[in-house]
């Protein structure tokens, strides 16, 4: 297993003058809480952060904990529960339709990352109709990947087909094996697990040339306004976490056999393939993908279109990690 370079023999001398030392001098001691809001692989970056020790050596004291689904974790943001939010989907547009007071600062992965697994009877838009597609909760991204998905076949989710809301991922996989749904959304690993049951796949919506905020880590707009001096180390403790799980794969294994409970080792390396090509390198957050999604959402919901995009999104502190030269040097040897 390669052993990660220690940061000082990663970044050069002038690098570490004049970027990390305002990071590992302006308080060892900070605590800070931090959430994720699903137990999928779209979130292993930050189980890497945390288990490699980055949020440490950048000093901070993250307490890592998980709250089911993005609206879930925004309202903990908002109540000042949490300090920092790992979510995706439409969730920050919804929460931003009266006034923007959740602010997107690192966009992970910027691709819809889902699948619509069904039993191998669908076919056909005409096999789909009167079914059920199993999802999470409502809008969260596989709510949105089902909605999308139903669209793309000429179909409407109020008349042609339920979408049906269980609350997790294993109870995804639980309704499509008691048959409670025909069809579920799944991020892997879920969709493996779905397809070793012997369902099919019906769309994998990661395909194509569309973004979407599929991962994104989120503040409130009155935390990133008194704390400012938090971003910077949080967000390079989340670069070198991304950095950790692409380039060591034994480590990034572990970690997600840890958090999601799997020991089908095929699982695990499809797994890190996957998310190891689509973890964004230079993590800014990418407005096309916000644009797009809310101007679906809004077709439902006219509040919707007084959303200010620009004003959710603040990539100032990713670009002081690339312009400074902090992600090239993680990356020069590869």
């Amino acid at each position: 297993m390669k052993t990660p370079k220690p940061l000082t023999t990663v970044l050069s001398a002038a690098l570490v003058a004049v970027f990390l030392v305002p990071y590992l001098g302006f308080a060892q001691e900070t605590r800070v809480r931090a959430a994720y809001s699903a137990m999928s692989g779209s979130m292993a970056w930050v189980w890497a952060a945390k288990e490699g020790g980055y949020f440490d050596q950048y000093g901070l004291k993250v307490d890592l904990v998980y709250i089911g689904g993005s609206a879930q974790l925004f309202q903990a943001l908002l109540a000042g529960e949490v300090g920092f939010g790992v979510g995706g989907g439409p969730s920050i547009i919804n929460v931003n339709s009266q006034r923007t007071s959740i602010i997107a600062i690192e966009g992970t992965l910027n691709r819809m990352i889902m699948k619509i697994m069904g039993t191998q009877q669908i076919k056909s838009p005409a096999d789909i109709r009167g079914k059920r597609i199993a999802i999470t909760r409502y809008g969260t991204s596989t709510d949105f990947a089902a909605r999308l998905f139903l669209r793309s076949w000429n179909l409407s989710p109020e008349k042609d087909a339920v979408i049906l809301q269980v609350g997790s991922v294993p109870n995804i996989l639980a309704a499509l094996q008691n048959g409670t749904s025909q069809a579920g959304a799944l991020s892997p690993p879920g969709h493996l697990q779905a397809e070793k049951m012997g369902f099919a796949e019906l769309m994998d919506l990661s395909k194509g040339d569309i973004y979407y905020p599929f991962t994104y880590v989120a503040v409130s707009a009155a935390f990133l306004e008194r704390n400012k001096n938090l971003m910077r180390p949080f967000l390079a403790a989340s670069v070198e976490g991304i950095h950790r799980f692409k380039t060591d794969k034994p480590f990034a294994k572990r970690i997600i056999a840890k958090y999601l409970r799997i020991g089908d080792d095929r699982v695990l390396e499809e797994t890190h393939q996957l998310f190891s090509e689509l973890f964004e390198r230079v993590p800014y957050v990418r407005r096309e993908g916000l644009a797009s999604l809310t101007q679906i959402l809004s077709e439902r919901d006219p509040k919707v279109e007084n959303v200010k995009i620009d004003a959710m999104i603040d990539n100032q502190f990713v670009r002081e990690l690339e312009t400074s030269g902090f992600i090239k040097n993680l990356y020069r040897d590869k």
